[in-house]
């Protein structure tokens, strides 16, 4: 049985009680007490094709109506709007074991995932694997190819989809760890996709990208992919109008900081202040930006962000994002993806003018004005203008780089 209840914890405390009976009394009452209330959700629950989120919810191994859900029913921790449902429907009251169930709706507003190999006949054939999903509707919008981070997914980035075709590269999908680090041949594929999807969406009718695109191209990734980004770009000159990277790390093999000084394209690096591991803004970001050849760059520090944060985490196993649950953060995961969406968006819009990207200089100024960002700019800082991080920020485990 699936589902979960919005009643208030007081509703449901007899029921607990009875559970906390029947097992160990310490173990439970510990249960009990570090229980919080959390939100859930489940697309194609109560109604196909909408995302039902419940809020409220004990979050507790000795409350049913969390555990089943989430145990057994397929729902996840989270919003729909993680996954991109984010336009109300409606809300949907749901009578079950005696509890008054109620869901919100949420229609979405992004495809859904779609899974693209291409076959690379400059290197024997090779299937070049990526994930797609892009804004729901009519429109035309830039294609962004994009690098996962070590030990994450290519689904955990879907919320740039909101604003872009993301082209999210991988080679294999891990069952139980998603170990995806073949940097060299990432990069390659990205470089091989930059080019190649363009072409189908210009020309070939039976592909999802068919009159979806606007022309514009960004490469871009979080911590190793943007690593390859930069190998992609800068090594094999792969065919972009900008990069967009966020918390980079140069660790990739072979190595990404040598590549740096061939890339001129338009630049945006985005680190978090609160990003305080091997992705620091003095470790990675900032080396990063100082080495781009690219005479328009812009390095952006989003307050309170972290590392992890830049995902969502969707593993089916053990992921680096989904367990490390104690970086700290001064932000939530919700409005850090927000504030990515917001600079991406801004970003590509840049590039498609000359005049085009003083308009980004005004988005960069106004969110710096209202404290979601500090940043520099080739362009329009003074060179006497540094940028720091809030590191350290409490208790942040320190993480390997082979970790991130």
């Amino acid at each position: 049985q699936v589902g979960s209840s919005s009643s208030s914890s007081r509703g449901r405390q007899p029921l607990e009680i009875g559970l906390m009976k029947r097992c160990v009394p310490l173990a439970c009452v510990v249960a009990a007490v570090a229980a919080e209330q959390t939100t859930i959700y489940k697309v194609d629950y109560p109604a196909a094709g909408l995302c039902g989120q419940e809020s409220n919810v004990t979050k507790s191994w000795v409350n049913p109506h969390w555990l089943f859900p989430m145990m057994l029913g397929g729902f996840s921790e989270g919003h729909c709007a993680d996954i991109g449902f984010t336009k109300f429907n409606r809300t949907q009251h749901i009578h079950m074991h005696g509890h008054d169930l109620v869901f919100d709706l949420f229609a979405a507003t992004q495809t859904r995932i779609a899974v693209l190999e291409l076959k690379d006949s400059a290197r024997s054939g090779r299937a070049v694997r990526a994930k797609l999903c892009m804004p729901v509707g009519a429109g035309k919008w830039p294609l962004y190819i994009f690098g996962h981070g070590f030990g994450c997914a290519p689904e955990d980035y879907t919320y740039f989809c909101q604003v872009a075709v993301v082209a999210s590269v991988y080679h294999s999908d891990g069952a139980v760890f998603p170990v995806d680090v073949d940097n060299a041949g990432a990069a390659l594929d990205a470089a091989f996709l930059a080019a190649r999807l363009p072409e189908l969406a210009a020309g070939d009718a039976s592909s999802p990208l068919f009159g979806k695109l606007d022309g514009t191209v960004l490469i871009g990734g979080h911590s190793m992919g943007g690593g390859m980004t930069v190998l992609a770009v800068g090594e094999h000159a792969a065919r972009t109008d900008g990069i967009a990277v966020f918390a980079p790390g140069l660790y990739t093999k072979p190595g990404a900081a040598p590549f740096l000084k061939n890339i001129s394209a338009p630049a945006l690096v985005v680190s978090g202040s609160m990003d305080c591991g091997a992705n620091a803004l003095d470790k990675e970001a900032q080396p990063a930006f100082d080495g781009l050849a690219s005479t328009s760059k812009v390095l952006v520090v989003v307050k309170g962000a972290n590392h992890c944060q830049w995902t969502q985490p969707f593993e089916r196993g053990l992921g680096v994002c989904s367990i490390d649950k104690n970086e700290c953060h001064g932000i939530s995961r919700a409005r850090q993806h927000e504030l990515g969406e917001r600079l991406v968006k801004a970003f590509a819009a840049a590039l498609k003018s000359a005049g085009a990207w003083e308009a980004f200089e005004r988005v960069l100024a106004a969110g710096e004005n209202d404290g979601d960002w500090t940043y520099f700019s080739s362009r329009t800082s003074p060179a006497s203008k540094r940028l720091h991080n809030d590191c350290p920020c409490g208790k942040t485990p320190e993480v390997e780089r082979v970790w991130v």
